[in-house]
């Protein structure tokens, strides 16, 4: 059950994530898109400006302790699976950066659409 719980949340977690990214681009193919993307993009905003805990990396925590895995980077989900696997450690904050500009950029294209 633990291993089920860890996986759907990294499952649903990985989509979300993907989901502030390119949201605002599927938006201009369907326009009522735009709105849901701009509250995952408010609460990734918030979530990368922040210490605050996501609920859930708290789920595939739980998921993933019960499975006799070891937890997440203590800083969170993109900490754990993509700092130093898809970009360096180094690099966090302009990646970050370079995700508002694309996230800002889509929302530019939607309104010029």
């Amino acid at each position: 059950m633990h291993r089920v719980v860890a996986a759907g949340a990294f499952v649903v977690h990985m989509l979300f994530v993907g989901f502030t990214v390119i949201g605002g681009f599927v938006a201009w193919l369907m326009p009522w898109v735009f709105i849901p993307h701009m509250a995952a993009a408010a609460w990734g905003g918030r979530m990368a400006a922040t210490d605050a805990a996501c609920p859930l990396s708290r789920l595939e925590d739980w998921g993933r302790e019960g499975a006799g895995k070891p937890k997440l980077n203590e800083r969170g989900f993109i900490a754990h699976y993509f700092e130093g696997r898809v970009y360096p450690t180094r690099l966090s904050r302009r990646v970050e950066v370079v995700v508002a500009t694309v996230i800002i950029g889509s929302w530019l294209g939607f309104a010029v659409r």
